[in-house]
């Protein structure tokens, strides 16, 4: 069955998950390499209990999270991750980013790619004004995805996570609606 494209870019398309996607969320939401940098992927979970939990995922004024598909290469047509504005608190027009990416899809540009996507999305539909990030400040890639998207960081509540058997800090970003200048400037 084709997929609707929500958001289509050069390299990526968005689209919202179906139930065929659940093994796949499932599988991601289990990995120890996603599982690691993702908070809320703390535990393990069935497939049940996903469909019981956290199906369907969000997708309207509350909040959106989109699959990312590459369109072309060893991924072309196939779901790698999820990128999500959530929730989208208005009228304060403020939301939380995030996005994981299967471990196997790691290095490909597919999360600055729908990350800048995502965000002038959010912008301009849902008349954001700003966005935050929080990161393990022990996950490199994902403080140096934020700071390509133009997050600026803004402090670190140390040691507040507990991850892979030690605290780390959970560090802080934000991006306002006017130091957004598109997605074009992001994938320079």
């Amino acid at each position: 069955m084709p997929h609707a494209t929500f958001i289509d870019g050069d390299r990526i398309e968005l689209r919202p998950p179906d139930e065929g996607d659940i093994p796949l969320l499932v599988e991601a939401e289990n990995h120890p390499q996603v599982r690691r940098h993702v908070t809320r992927f703390r535990t393990p979970v069935s497939e049940a209990a996903y469909r019981e939990d956290r199906w369907p995922l969000p997708n309207d004024d509350d909040g959106v999270e989109l699959l990312v598909v590459p369109k072309s290469g060893d991924f072309g047509g196939e779901p790698v991750g999820s990128v999500s504005l959530a929730p989208i608190q208005q009228p304060d027009g403020y939301a939380n980013f995030g996005v994981w990416l299967h471990p196997d899809a790691w290095g490909n540009g597919y999360a600055l790619d729908a990350g800048a996507h995502l965000l002038d999305y959010g912008f301009r539909a849902h008349r954001l004004h700003r966005v935050s990030a929080t990161v393990a400040g022990s996950n490199d890639a994902s403080r140096r995805l934020c700071e390509r998207l133009g997050f600026a960081e803004e402090d670190a509540a140390r040691e507040a996570w507990f991850l892979d058997g030690e605290h780390v800090d959970a560090v802080h970003y934000g991006l306002l609606e006017r130091e957004w200048d598109g997605p074009a400037a992001a994938l320079e």
